[in-house]
C-alpha cells in the first residue's frame, strides 16, 4: 500500500463528495474496500498508517464528547480509536444550513449511520450507545462556550472516564469544550494532520495524529497559581509554601524552565513573610538579605538585629531594656494589633486574638510604669529587674488607677504595690489616675471593665471553650484604646508598615510577571 495511491484514492473521494448523499459517501469512505489500498477501506488504510507511525497511541475511554461541524472523517477516526461505551454529540442547535441544509437532529442521525457503518466493518466491536436530550440523539446548544460549558455541566455530571474531543464544531463551540475539560481534569483529544492538498484545502487523513492535550490547570498549575495567591493575600503563607513547592514550581519547571530562578525568590519570599508573621523579626530579617529591595515591615528592619534568638531551651540574645525603648515599643505593638486583626479577619482564630491582645496589653501597662519613672538610675535598675521576671498585670492596674496623692511603691516585698522577684525598690510619684480609656470597649466599659478582661484572659489561658467573635474585636479594641491612651495620641499617626507587598508588585520583584497572564499576577 502506497501513500500516492491513498492521497489518489483520498482525492476521488473529495471529488465524488456530493453532501445531498451524506450517508452514501461516508459509507464509501468506512466500506469501500480498494484493490490499490489491499482491499481495505479509505478509513481503514487512513488507520493503519497512522498506527504504524505510531500517531494513535491513546487509551480507550467510556465516554467521548463530540463537537460536530460538517467533516465527519476526523470524529470517525476519534471513534476508532477510542472505542468509546457512549458517544455524546454536541450540535449546533441552529442547524448545518451550509453543504447539507439540515437540521440538528437530522445531522445527528447521520453520524450514527456512520458509526453503524464502523460496527458492520468491523472497526467497532459494538455499536455505542447516543444520550441525547428529551431521549434524542445528542444534545443542541447555541455556539457561545458559555452554553457548551453549560451543556457539558448537565450532561457530564454523572459520567466517568470521559475524553473530549475539540477537532469538530465552530471554533465558539470547541473553546466551549476546551474550558470545560480543562475545568474538569477530564482528557483533551484533538486530531491533528501533517499533509493538506493546497487544492481540495483539505487535509489527507493517512497524516492524522490522534494525542491528548495536557490540561493547562495541570501544566501550567493555573488552579493552584489562583490558591498560591489567595493563600498570600490571607497571610497564610506556610500553606502557600506547600502548595508551590509541591505542585506549581515541578509544573512550571517542565514547561517554563526559566521561570525557576523567579519560583525560588517567591519562596524565599514567603519564607520572610511567614517568619515575620510569627514574630520571628530576626529570621525574618535573615531571610532578606537574599531578596531583592523591597518595603518591609518596620518591626523587621527596626527590631530584627535585636529581637530574641533562640537556642536550645534558653534565649541566644534578646531585645535589652526593652520596655524602656519608646521607639521599638511603638512599632512592636503596631505590629501586634496588625497581627490581631489578621487572627481575627483571616484566620477567624478568635481564641488566639483575645489571648494575644491579653499579652500585648501586659506590655503596655508595663512601659507605663517604667515612663512613670524619671530618675535615670532607679529607671534603669527597674529595667533590669524586667528582663527576668514581671509583676501580676492587675496589681499595676491597681497601682496605676488608685487615687492620686500617695505614691506608687515597687519592690520585692509583697506588701509593694507592684511586687516581683529581685525587683528594686522604689517610690513613684503618682500626681493623677489612669484614664479609663477602657471605657470605650463594649463588653468591658465598667468602672473596673479592665479586671473583668483580665478575669477572661486568665479563664481562656486555662480554660478551653469556644471564644465568639464578639469578644475578640473588643479585646482589640481594649488593648487599641490602651496604647492610644499610652501615646497620646491615635495610631494613625504613627509611621511604620505593618502589612505585606501586593501580589502584582511582589511578582514583579520575583521577576515572574513575565510568566503569567494578567489575570494571575
Amino acid at each position: 500500500m502506497d501513500r500516492s495511491d491513498i492521497q489518489r484514492i483520498t482525492r476521488e473521494y473529495w471529488e465524488h463528495f456530493e453532501p445531498s448523499r451524506l450517508n452514501d459517501v461516508i459509507k464509501f469512505y468506512i466500506c469501500e474496500g480498494h484493490k490499490r489500498l489491499s482491499g481495505k477501506s479509505l478509513l481503514e488504510a487512513e488507520l493503519e498508517v497512522a498506527r504504524q507511525r505510531e500517531r494513535c497511541s491513546v487509551k480507550p475511554c467510556e465516554t467521548l464528547v463530540l463537537p460536530v461541524g460538517f467533516s465527519l472523517e476526523p470524529l470517525l477516526q476519534s471513534i476508532c480509536v477510542y472505542h468509546p461505551q457512549k458517544v455524546a454529540l454536541l450540535l449546533n442547535e441552529a442547524g448545518y444550513p451550509g453543504r447539507t441544509n439540515e437540521t440538528w437532529d437530522v445531522f445527528a442521525q447521520h453520524v450514527v449511520e456512520a458509526v453503524g457503518y464502523l460496527v458492520q466493518k468491523g472497526l467497532l466491536s459494538q455499536l455505542p450507545q447516543f444520550p441525547g436530550k428529551n431521549g434524542g440523539r445528542g444534545y443542541p446548544t447555541s455556539d457561545s462556550p458559555e452554553a457548551v460549558f453549560q451543556t457539558l455541566v448537565e450532561v457530564l455530571h454523572d459520567e466517568v472516564d470521559v475524553v473530549i474531543d475539540v477537532t469538530g464544531g465552530k471554533k465558539s463551540m470547541v473553546s466551549g469544550t476546551y474550558m470545560y475539560a480543562a475545568y474538569a481534569g477530564v482528557r483533551i483529544s484533538y486530531v491533528d494532520f501533517d499533509e493538506y492538498d493546497p487544492k481540495h484545502r483539505c487535509p489527507y487523513g493517512y497524516s492524522c495524529k490522534i494525542g491528548e492535550l495536557a490540561n493547562p490547570y495541570a501544566s501550567f498549575a493555573l488552579r493552584e497559581w489562583e490558591r498560591v495567591r489567595a493563600l498570600y493575600e490571607r497571610f497564610q503563607f506556610h500553606e502557600a509554601t506547600g502548595i508551590l513547592n509541591g505542585q506549581v514550581i515541578p509544573a512550571m519547571k517542565q514547561v517554563l524552565p526559566a521561570s525557576e530562578m523567579p519560583l525560588q525568590t517567591l519562596t524565599t519570599f514567603l519564607d520572610y513573610y511567614e517568619k515575620w508573621d510569627q514574630g520571628d523579626y530576626r529570621g525574618a530579617q535573615q531571610s532578606a538579605q537574599a531578596l531583592p529591595d523591597f518595603n518591609q515591615p518596620s518591626a523587621v528592619t527596626r527590631l530584627g538585629g535585636q529581637w530574641f534568638e533562640i537556642g536550645g531551651s534558653d534565649f541566644v540574645s534578646k531585645p535589652r531594656r526593652f520596655y524602656g525603648d519608646r521607639q521599638a515599643l511603638q512599632i512592636y505593638v503596631c505590629d501586634e494589633l496588625a497581627r490581631i486583626r489578621r487572627l481575627i479577619d483571616y484566620n477567624e482564630d478568635y481564641r488566639s486574638a483575645f489571648l494575644r491582645a491579653g499579652g500585648v496589653n501586659e506590655i503596655v501597662m508595663l512601659a507605663r510604669v517604667v515612663e512613670s519613672v524619671t530618675n535615670s538610675t532607679e529607671r534603669a535598675a527597674l529595667l533590669n529587674a524586667l528582663e527576668d521576671r514581671t509583676p501580676s498585670v492587675s496589681s499595676v492596674f491597681e497601682a496605676l488607677v488608685k487615687p492620686p496623692g500617695k505614691d506608687i511603691t515597687i519592690g520585692g516585698d509583697r506588701q509593694k504595690d507592684i511586687s516581683f522577684s529581685n525587683a528594686p525598690n522604689l517610690s513613684v510619684p503618682h500626681p493623677a489616675a489612669m484614664n479609663p480609656w477602657w471605657k470605650k470597649t463594649r463588653l468591658f466599659n465598667a468602672e473596673d471593665g479592665w479586671k473583668l478582661f483580665l478575669t477572661r484572659r486568665n479563664e481562656l489561658a486555662h480554660k478551653y471553650f469556644s471564644v465568639p467573635k464578639e469578644w475578640a474585636e473588643d479585646a482589640l479594641a481594649f488593648v487599641r484604646a490602651n496604647f492610644e491612651d499610652f501615646l497620646g495620641h491615635p495610631i494613625a499617626n504613627l509611621n511604620g508598615r505593618t502589612t505585606i507587598l501586593p501580589w502584582t508588585d511582589l511578582c514583579n520583584r520575583c521577576g515572574l510577571s513575565r510568566f503569567l497572564p494578567l489575570s494571575l499576577r
